[in-house]
C-alpha cells in the first residue's frame, strides 16, 4: 500500500515538473515577442511623429 502512495506521489510531482518547464518555455518564447511587438509599435509612433513634423 505504501508503495502505491509513494508512486502516486512520485507521479504527481512529475506532472507537476513538466507543467513548469513548459510554463517557463512558453515565458521565455513569449517575452521577446512582447518585446518587440512594443518597440514596433513605437517606431511606428515615431514614424508618424516624423511624418506629421515634415508634413507628408
Amino acid at each position: 500500500m505504501e508503495i502505491i502512495l509513494i508512486f502516486a506521489a512520485g507521479l504527481i510531482v512529475l506532472i507537476l515538473a513538466v507543467i513548469a518547464i513548459l510554463r517557463g518555455v512558453v515565458d521565455r518564447v513569449n517575452a521577446p515577442v512582447d518585446a518587440l511587438k512594443e518597440d514596433i509599435s513605437d517606431l511606428e509612433k515615431r514614424i508618424s511623429d516624423l511624418e506629421k513634423k515634415n508634413g507628408n
